[in-house]
């Protein structure tokens, strides 16, 4: 009987057609739906960024304060909403360096099926991965078996929460093209860039801005929630 993943209930799975070539569950039924519960809603959204608008909004305010400084990305995916088990369960993983978890969000997230030259990790500062011992969004690709690139990196930067919008928008961008790809040719490449969060979009447009320097093609954004 198998245990669940993320509470350790053992659980039983009934061997029916459906399931027969499906790889075995790794959440009980009750972990399932906790996260069902968290799945971004079918309401009015930007169809850029996927936040939430009023029924009068005609345009997506996120975006017009970002298109002010950035080339904005094409496109962002997500499923999920940072609530609840979701942003319980990463919380517990990225803060609490519970690696045992990455199964459980690599098992939940399911990356566009677009085909990309590249898929690249959003940075985390050397020294900060080096303090919790992984880096969360890497492992959790690994997890997937997706190739990717480690293309960008950043330097140390004050945590995004002690800062107001304002003042992250006006801040140096962190992020530059790893010395080791240099000389990679990435002229009108197709970009996914991959990130745990998406909240302003301050960051992710701050490593879109270093690969725009390389005139990229197209670059959308996967988040692991929003």
């Amino acid at each position: 009987m198998p245990k669940c993943k993320l509470c350790l209930t053992l659980f039983s799975e009934p061997l029916t057609a459906a399931n027969f070539y499906k790889s075995p569950e790794i959440l009980c039924e009750h972990c399932r739906q906790a996260f069902e519960t968290c799945r971004l809603e079918k309401v009015k959204r930007c169809p850029r960024c996927l936040k939430p608008l009023d029924e009068s909004e005609e345009a997506c305010l996120d975006c017009q304060f970002l298109a002010r400084k950035f080339n904005l990305m094409h496109q962002l995916y997500c499923d999920y909403r940072y609530t609840g088990k979701v942003r319980e369960t990463i919380h517990q993983y990225k803060i609490a360096g519970d690696t045992a978890l990455c199964e459980v969000i690599a098992n939940l997230i399911r990356l566009p099926k677009q085909q990309y030259d590249y898929i690249i990790p959003i940075p985390s500062p050397i020294a900060r991965d080096q303090q919790r011992t992984f880096n969360p969004v890497e492992m959790v690709l690994a997890a997937k078996g997706v190739k990717y690139h480690l293309i960008l990196q950043t330097d140390v930067r004050p945590k995004q929460s002690t800062l107001n919008k304002a003042m992250r928008a006006k801040a140096p961008n962190p992020f530059y093209i790893n010395p080791a790809f240099q000389d990679v040719d990435l002229q009108n490449k197709r970009i996914l860039l991959v990130d745990d969060i998406y909240t302003t979009g301050l960051t992710a447009h701050h490593a879109i801005e270093a690969l725009f320097i390389r005139k990229v093609g197209k670059i959308d954004v996967f988040a692991f929630a929003r």
